[in-house]
């Protein structure tokens, strides 16, 4: 009756186990939009409900689960029975029977441990994928920004041009314009025609990038929104302030210490490595209808020479990510220092450019309407037309610059729009709706529905 209790009991755990272990359904395609406006907010849903990395890294925080699942499965007890076939009567006989007590092996607890942290470091990597992606994405919304808009001062070039020509043609009809100048203004259109066409094509190629970004199919129509990426409040902090702020909310490093975790608990599961096979058995026996009233524990242990180097060898794992840490405080250094500094430089670039832009228009005009009166030559009216351009287009850089240096403070400091990506830091199941292993064996029949690991993940 012992032995029954404890094949009741050894099953019971299991299917629990296996239960609690079960995959999620996978969630349907969500339904792709017609038409679609982009800008930072339309671009930060459809990027995060639709990109391919970031489903991907979803997927492995779902793996990541099934290893904890099946680390915790390697704690529960298991049976092992042994059978001899009989030729007299009665048929099969049970020779032996063991039952396994793995809790009792440290070296497993370890490796659950072990897999539990990489669990944890496996959903702040999916929150950097969702970050990065949409960091990519903004960023070549921006770069596509101003692309257009250098295209379309290229094609206003040309139209101006066009103009000049035009009236260049009825002037040489009269004798009034030599055909040279009139040659000249109509390459110089053309030039800029070619520039403008460039220009578009390069566009094309950017739109083509974001459509993939969110997953976006090609009869989806899409609208660029013009707007500028809000200012961060921490471009107007000391340098050492925005340093230190960037390393206290850097998912990496949080994801680097679930890691270092980890690797402290390999150490304690190398160094319990050489105990094994932990169990409670007994033989049968043939006489006295095979009676196994006597129960003895029986272990194994594996003592060599290589255990020390492995040990040494998974702390020297657990340095390396220790190194990893300091590299990559010295990288964010490196990258808010770079970003601020840059900031800097390009609001000024933008001050300068539009101060220019605006006096070069005024420049053309004033010397486009001296060469109607006679009084200016073409080369000027050309030169100054060019020079016009050429402000407009160093405006719309150094401003598509603040945008991008923005983008990346935002990034590495979780404001702004980054500051609403939702995270993966919950547990599949809440903490305080947490039953155990007996609940679930005895507890109530309909338990509460727990939210799956996608849900949470969303914030749903």
């Amino acid at each position: 009756m012992k032995i029954l209790n404890v094949v009741v009991v050894s099953m019971s755990l299991v299917f629990a186990q296996l239960s609690a272990a079960a995959p999620t359904k996978a969630k349907p395609a969500a339904a792709v939009p017609a038409s679609i406006a982009l800008n930072p907010e339309t671009i930060e849903t459809q990027v995060l409900r639709s990109n391919t990395s970031i489903l991907d890294a979803m997927n492995a925080v779902h793996q990541a689960k099934d290893e904890v699942n099946i680390a915790r499965g390697n704690l529960l007890p298991s049976l092992n029975l042994t059978a001899l076939l009989s030729f007299s009567p009665g048929g099969f006989m049970l020779a032996s029977i063991d039952f396994l007590v793995p809790f009792l092996i440290p070296s497993n607890w370890a490796n659950y441990f072990t897999q539990k942290n990489l669990f944890e470091a496996e959903k702040l990597s999916y929150n950097v994928v969702e970050l990065n992606t949409y960091s990519s994405a903004l960023s070549l919304y921006f770069t596509t920004l101003s692309d257009r808009q250098v295209q379309e001062i290229y094609q206003q070039e040309y139209l101006d041009l066009q103009q000049i020509f035009e009236l260049q043609k009825q002037k040489n009809g009269v004798g009034t314009v030599p055909i040279a100048d009139l040659l000249q203004t109509q390459a110089q259109a053309q030039m800029a025609g070619v520039k403008a066409s460039q220009l578009s094509e390069l566009n094309q190629q950017e739109i083509a990038s974001l459509r993939k970004a969110m997953a976006l199919n090609v009869n989806t129509a899409m609208t660029l929104d013009f707007v500028d990426m809000a200012a961060s409040p921490w471009e107007y902090q000391t340098l050492q302030t925005t340093i230190d702020k960037a390393n206290a909310v850097s998912l990496e490093a949080q994801q680097l210490r679930y890691m270092y975790r980890a690797a402290q608990d390999q150490v304690w599961s190398k160094a319990f490595g050489w105990i094994s096979n932990v169990s409670v058995g007994s033989t049968g026996s043939a006489s006295g209808g095979a009676s196994f009233a006597h129960m003895a524990a029986t272990g194994s242990i594996n003592l060599g020479f290589a255990l020390y180097p492995t040990i040494q060898l998974s702390q020297d794992q657990a340095k390396e990510i220790l190194i990893q840490e300091q590299t990559l405080s010295l990288e964010n250094t490196r990258v808010v220092e770079s970003a601020i500094n840059s900031l800097i430089e390009a609001k000024q670039q933008l001050d300068l450019a539009t101060q220019a832009e605006t006096e070069m228009a005024h420049v053309y005009q004033i010397k486009a309407q001296d060469y109607d009166q006679g009084t200016e030559t073409l080369t000027n009216v050309l030169l100054a037309r060019n020079q016009l351009a050429d402000a407009s287009i160093a405006k719309i850089k150094a401003n598509s610059d603040v945008n991008l240096q923005r983008v990346l403070l935002h990034r590495i400091l979780l404001s702004a729009q980054f500051s609403t990506v939702p995270t993966c830091h919950a547990v599949r199941m809440p903490t305080e709706q947490k039953v155990g292993i007996i609940g679930r064996i005895f507890g109530p029949k309909d338990p509460p529905k727990y939210p799956t690991l996608d849900a949470v993940c969303h914030g749903k």
